[in-house]
């Protein structure tokens, strides 16, 4: 009918992952950990005082923010925000540090919910093209922008910057860069300590992957305290819920569970990447719980989608340059894996 804003009329909304409703599926397409979240966590939630739902959470996430904050070694929680996941995170630092019509840096390919995000706040996403290896190009460094999402591990590719290249970037850019750094925990290193020595720097995170916790929807950014003070006049007045906040606590709280999660990941993925390349996919190492594996054989890649799929085992596939020929592949369980390459041996006749 027409009400929308002309804003959003040429806008198309991110599109996740297939969430199938039953049966016996495979999901190996949204990057979730194969694993359960801490005990902890569901002893927490079962415990939860039922007067917490009927009162309004801690405004300010005080709790987790401190935890965070003492975790990463963050003077206090003024370091440090909660988001209701990183999304909304992303969304708070445009509408924090860019005014509409202005440009943000990124690279391609990328997590496309940054484009969806520019464009419903009305910015302009300048993407420079990752070279032939998927590494940063000399063009990243010297893009002006006001703000530049910088991923790292990089999704759909799975691999990482060097640190001395996210370094020089944070020093030479002109507005804030946003370090993404929802893999993290399954890299070799990260840039959290960069808050610290640089002022324009947002690392954000997110307790849906490395966690086991993305049904709840737990985010966290640090940054300098002058930036947080920013971010914390956009956020919604109540953003974490009662749940949420417990959960993340209790995560925080047993971080060794996290990172014994996070090994196991690590060691599947490179079992689930030595099959692939047995196979006769090119698969470059990831840093990330899930792997690029591409394919320039026949059939093409997308009928490989569709066919595992029909199989029951749901991958990624975008359609889209430099994406066309190839399957992004969440690392799961032991025996998930196994039935993605039979399923795709079966496919390719192997």
């Amino acid at each position: 009918m027409g009400y929308e804003r002309e804003l959003l009329r040429n806008v198309k909304g991110y599109v996740p992952g297939e969430q199938p409703e039953g049966g016996r599926i495979i999901k190996l397409n949204t990057n979730e950990n194969p694993y359960p979240p801490s005990p902890k966590v569901i002893e927490t939630l079962r415990n939860l005082d039922p007067g917490a739902l009927r009162r309004y959470p801690d405004p300010m996430s005080a709790r987790l923010r401190a935890l965070v904050a003492e975790r990463h070694g963050f003077a206090g929680p003024e370091w440090i925000i909660a988001g209701n996941g990183m999304d909304e995170l992303l969304a708070m630092a445009l509408r924090t540090f860019v005014d509409p019509g202005a440009d943000v840096l990124a690279m391609y390919p990328t997590y496309s919910l940054y484009e969806v995000l520019c464009k419903l706040h009305g910015a302009a996403i300048r993407y420079v093209e990752l070279d032939e290896d998927f590494g940063l190009p000399k063009a990243f460094f010297n893009t002006p922008a006001e703000l530049c999402f910088l991923t790292r591990p990089n999704a759909p590719t799975g691999l990482s910057c060097t640190r001395d290249e996210a370094a020089r970037l944070c020093e030479g850019f002109p507005g804030v860069v946003v370090i993404d750094e929802a893999y993290a925990d399954f890299a070799d290193d990260h840039c959290m300590d960069f808050p610290q020595r640089f002022p324009n720097v947002l690392v954000m995170r997110t307790f849906s992957k490395s966690f086991s916790l993305a049904g709840m929807r737990i985010g966290i950014a640090a940054g300098h305290p002058e930036l947080i003070a920013s971010l914390l006049k956009t956020k919604d007045s109540y953003n974490m819920d009662a749940c949420s906040q417990a959960a993340g606590i209790a995560a925080m709280e047993d971080y060794a569970h996290m990172e014994a999660n996070a090994a196991r990941v690590k060691a599947s993925r490179e079992q689930l990447r030595a099959g692939l390349l047995e196979i006769g996919f090119s698969v470059a190492p990831s840093q990330s719980n899930f792997l690029l594996a591409r394919w320039d054989g026949q059939p093409p890649a997308k009928t490989l989608f569709e066919g595992l799929r029909e199989k029951g085992v749901l991958v990624r596939f975008f359609d889209t340059p430099r994406l066309d020929n190839a399957l992004r592949i969440t690392v799961g369980a032991e025996n998930e894996c196994d039935a993605l390459l039979d399923g795709l041996r079966a496919l390719l006749g192997k």
